[in-house]
């Protein structure tokens, strides 16, 4: 099996290689259930009655994708862990040499981290608050701060070779709460990523989140306490190019995204987030590899060109360093290989 440092590697020589050479995707997103135990106001993914895909055809999805040259795979949700198979999907993504990594909201992760740790790369624990009566409010999950807590220092001192991140979502209420976090971030001795929150439909209900988001001003308000937390030390994971040019001085970007990613919801639907409203197929009908054949990398391109509907950084910084940006290019590979 690779080595966590083997497979960022081979990611980071994918990028490279897809940006000069034309190739990719390469980046499996899998939204593995909708399934979630938080009711966040802001959320565009929960769907608590979506039907997902079974074990036997998630593993197929890994084993096409990785015979397709993928080297990465996010499994998120919804809660992750609220699916009994999670670690032997993790497994099975492992086995592929891919890179693995889950994000969570942390509430299940103490009472199984022996089962699931050891088949990951990775993890992404959310936290919006530093204290915990207001992540638990916000989430209305009553108790969740603390297990989540709970179950980053138990993965931490079982674990440390996996890498262990928080992300804070900034919504309308913590935009100039983000030095709280950050300085939990080095309590716990794990670093931070800032996502604003995207506008949208939800899933479940489909009721718009606009109430949640959060207000321009105060978005570029805490853009620029960010720059200044980076810059003393403060493990803050976004790139300065994203915090500086795009947040704070509201410079736009060619989305390159769709060129690095492939999306894959609960259901097997095969997203173009450039028309969500027409994936691209479903795996369970037409298959993995039938689906990636059908991508127009010229039209993915002219599309990327216009589309500057996405505000969030693993958007905005992927396609910086699609671009071989440096100094996001730098920031990533120092976020994924500081201390090995």
């Amino acid at each position: 099996m690779l080595s966590r440092r083997k497979k960022v590697a081979r990611l980071f020589r994918k990028i490279v290689l897809g940006r000069l050479a034309g190739s990719g995707p390469f980046f499996l997103s899998h939204l593995v259930t909708a399934r979630c135990n938080c009711r966040c106001p802001g959320c565009l993914w929960r769907d608590n009655n979506s039907a997902e895909m079974g074990t036997q055809e998630v593993e197929d999805l890994y084993r096409a994708a990785a015979k397709r040259g993928f080297v990465a795979n996010v499994l998120w949700g919804g809660e992750p862990l609220l699916r009994k198979d999670l670690p032997r999907l993790c497994s099975t993504s492992q086995l592929e040499r891919m890179l693995t990594v889950v994000i969570t909201n942390g509430y299940y992760l103490a009472e199984r981290c022996e089962e699931l740790v050891p088949h990951v790369d990775g993890l992404i624990i959310s936290l919006d608050y530093a204290r915990p009566e207001n992540h638990d409010a916000y989430r209305r999950c009553p108790g969740l701060f603390a297990r989540a807590v709970e179950g980053i220092r138990r993965v931490r001192s079982r674990y440390p070779k996996v890498r262990v991140f928080l992300n804070c979502l900034l919504h309308r209420g913590n935009e100039e709460e983000v030095e709280e976090v950050a300085c939990l971030g080095r309590e716990l001795g794990v670093s931070v990523f800032f996502s604003p929150a995207m506008e949208g439909l939800s899933l479940e209900n489909g009721f718009h989140n606009k109430e949640a988001l959060p207000v321009p001003e105060s978005l570029r308000k805490a853009a620029a306490r960010l720059l200044e937390l980076k810059k003393s030390g403060l493990p803050v994971n976004n790139s300065r190019r994203y915090l500086q040019e795009y947040l704070l001085e509201g410079q736009g970007f060619s989305c390159r995204v769709p060129l690095v990613f492939m999306t894959v919801m609960a259901d097997g639907t095969a997203l173009n987030c450039f028309t969500p409203e027409r994936p691209l197929g479903n795996i369970r009908e037409e298959g993995f590899e039938g689906i990636l054949d059908k991508q127009s990398r010229k039209k993915l391109l002219h599309l990327g060109q216009r589309c500057q509907k996405c505000i969030v950084p693993d958007v905005v910084d992927t396609s910086f360093i699609w671009q071989l940006s440096p100094e996001p290019l730098y920031n990533a590979l120092r976020v994924f290989l500081k201390g090995e």
